[in-house]
């Protein structure tokens, strides 16, 4: 073997030796570290406390996305607060607002009512208001798919006799009587946290003075019917309630503004006598007013 080949053998295994020991020598570097302690961020200490998450306006009904816990100090806790010691914040799912809370104050019994305690319809009524009741079925009443708090529109079906012609005619016509009436209840359930749809037989709904001696007067006219109304704009009018808390005195009722007759759903109502299809009909105008005149 020669010199070179004996030398370039020797540089190896120094290299080798010498990447050894410094390898070895900064494991040992890493060993002797301490070791790195995480410490978690310290709880904040008290009790947690039951608050409203969102504004709360008086007689509004409370739903599960409006509650929340909050930490008090325990040295520092009002009687009167509720603690997750004592209650779930289910337990309020479906209790009515007496007086209304800013977001982040805390829940108190004198000022929200339960189902089923005394003065529960009272308290969701809204200051001048009362609560009447209609009978409905399945099909009118929208198959169970509305819910106390829920607003609705109010449609009757009735017989009007015509008689413009030479014969009474008996025609049925559909109108809009009442609009956005708000459900305090379906039955005997007040509160929405039902997920199950309930065909209802009567539903109570907050109304106006003059609102109730109309539905009384519906009643007896003909067939009533409900539709379900978008929560879009009833939102924005909670929203309104919270700075507005002041006693309404004698609200005006809101009437619909649409009727529809038999004629306009059905082309052969017009056709049941004979001799309607053979009558002519003048358009008499006098100013502003037209008359129909039939011969």
């Amino acid at each position: 073997m020669s010199v070179r080949n004996i030398m370039l053998i020797a540089a190896a295994l120094l290299i080798t030796v010498g990447t050894a020991l410094v390898a070895r020598s900064w494991l040992a570097s890493q060993r002797a570290k301490p070791d790195v302690i995480v410490q978690e961020a310290p709880q904040p200490e008290g009790i947690r406390v039951l608050v409203a998450k969102v504004a709360l306006p008086t007689g509004v009904f409370i739903q599960e996305e409006q509650l929340r816990w909050q930490i008090w100090p325990d040295d520092d806790i009002p009687e009167n607060y509720f603690t997750d010691e004592e209650v779930q914040p289910e337990n309020f799912y479906g209790a009515v607002v007496r007086r209304g809370f800013t977001a982040g104050e805390p829940i108190t019994p004198k000022r929200v009512i339960r189902p089923g305690e005394r003065g529960f319809l009272a308290a969701v009524l809204r200051p001048g208001y009362r609560a009447i009741a209609i009978r409905v079925n399945a099909t009118s009443g929208v198959s169970g798919l509305v819910f106390p708090g829920d607003r609705i529109d109010i449609i009757l079906t009735h017989t009007i006799s015509d008689r413009t012609g030479e014969k009474v005619i008996e025609r049925r016509a559909s109108e809009t009587v009442l609009q956005n009436v708000r459900v305090l209840a379906i039955d005997q359930i007040t509160d929405d946290s039902g997920t199950e749809p309930k065909y209802a037989k009567n539903f109570t709904l907050e109304v106006t003075p003059k609102q109730t001696e109309m539905l009384s007067v519906v009643r007896e006219l003909g067939a009533l019917s409900i539709s379900l109304r978008s929560l879009a704009k009833d939102e924005e009018e909670l929203e309104n309630l919270v700075a507005q808390e002041e006693p309404l005195e004698e609200p005006d009722p809101e009437r619909g503004d649409t009727y529809t007759w038999d004629t306009e759903v059905s082309r052969l109502v017009g056709l049941r006598n004979g001799h309607q299809g053979n009558k002519k009909v003048v358009n008499v105008t006098r100013g502003n007013q037209v008359q129909q005149l039939r011969f």
